[in-house]
């Protein structure tokens, strides 16, 4: 039978089997010693494992906080001053740390140093290593009186309004070399800049929070009717058919014409309402009548609007806590709306990193605090008959 099979050459004859006994026994003797595909692929473990424990030793813990001031900034020089470095001591950081990293991670361009894909991926990390080690190594208590700290907001000029005056009022009696940055909650990417950390606490109003961000309601609001003093119907009740004849003016940032239909921007997974007024509400008030509302003017400026009203027939819908101010200081007559808009919830959103920071639970409550009379306002305002010690 094997000699058959030999004749017909299905089977090695001594000389191959020999052949094959040597090369297995070769295979055997080299993975004995650390060769083979088994060995090789540890080999490249333990070389990515050398790779990184190389990179390690060599990594300066400034680089990575000069890499978290440029992702910040996108600014070499603006880096530099709040590192209290020159720029090209900076420049020389970034040199080193893209030769250990591999990777160019700023590109420069005419608006700024724009981060690649791989400083993208970086950056949330670094970041939270960074603030892991402060609060390893730095101080556990926080004393307002002196520090001197700049806590970065992002809010909308509507809350700036009505919720900053008060927040103001703590910082001069509690914080007083303390000082606070407000940047605008637009069409920024406001996602990313809390999660690096560039917004300690972002105020909006938002319909999905991702796991990573905490969240606390600051007040409940609602939309109302802002005219000119001088409107012919300034201040009194309105009907459908009578609003209808008024050119209408809305504050959006982002709606159906910028390509939102429902007026809401997602960004890293949450979501925050882009048109300031209750779109669905006015449309289905309009609707029933067999009517359309004249949206004329959508811009995005809450303090623009007594100034676009002036002399006009023009009707805003405006939050409460903003069109009471407007009204208080004479420049604007408010009225309800003929239909009944949703209440809007405005929170404020930080990245649970800080849960645990003893200066940044104290600016939350600052803010909590300071939002509590706009609350109470708008309260008052929709339940005229509770008196003051009864809102809370």
């Amino acid at each position: 039978m094997a000699r058959s099979l030999r004749e017909r050459g299905t089977m090695p004859g001594r000389g191959a089997l020999a052949e094959v006994q040597v090369r297995q026994s070769h295979y055997e003797h080299r993975s004995s010693r650390g060769f083979g595909p088994r060995a090789e692929e540890g080999a490249i473990m333990t070389r990515s494992a050398g790779t990184r424990a190389s990179i390690l030793n060599r990594l300066d813990l400034n680089l990575l906080r000069l890499f978290d001031a440029v992702m910040r900034e996108r600014h070499v020089a603006r880096a530099g001053q709040s590192l209290g470095l020159s720029q090209s001591a900076v420049s020389h950081g970034l040199r080193r740390l893209r030769t250990l990293i591999g990777d160019d991670l700023f590109v420069r361009t005419a608006q700024a140093m724009e981060p690649t894909p791989r400083a993208l991926a970086m950056a949330v990390q670094v970041r939270d290593a960074l603030t892991a080690i402060e609060g390893a190594i730095g101080p556990q208590c926080f004393d307002p009186s002196s520090s001197t700290r700049q806590f970065r907001l992002a809010a909308t000029d509507h809350i700036t309004a009505v919720v900053a005056p008060a927040l103001m009022r703590t910082f001069e009696t509690e914080a007083p070399h303390a000082s606070i940055l407000i940047r605008p909650a637009t069409r920024i990417d406001l996602t990313m800049q809390v999660d690096l950390g560039q917004i300690d606490i972002a105020v909006g109003i938002f319909s999905q929070i991702p796991h990573r961000l905490q969240a606390r309601t600051l007040f409940e609001d609602r939309d109302l009717l802002v005219t000119a003093p001088d409107h012919p119907e300034a201040g009194g009740a309105t009907d459908i058919r009578t609003l209808a004849r008024d050119p209408l003016m809305v504050v959006t940032v982002g709606g159906s014409e910028d390509g939102l239909p429902d007026g809401r921007l997602s960004e890293r997974g949450l979501t925050r309402q882009t048109e300031m007024f209750d779109r669905d509400a006015l449309n289905r008030a309009f609707r029933a009548a067999g009517l359309v509302p004249r949206l004329s003017v959508l811009q995005p400026h809450f303090l623009a609007v007594p100034s676009l009203l002036a002399n006009s027939r023009r009707v805003a819908i405006v939050p409460a806590s903003l069109a009471h101010g407007f009204e208080a200081a004479g420049v604007a007559r408010v009225s309800a709306p003929p239909w009944e808009p949703r209440p809007m919830t405005v929170q404020m959103v930080w990245h649970e990193r800080w849960r645990q920071d003893p200066a940044h639970t104290w600016l939350r409550e600052a803010l909590f605090h300071a939002s509590r009379g706009v609350a109470e306002a708008v309260g008052q305002a929709r339940h005229p008959a509770l008196t003051r010690s009864s809102v809370r």
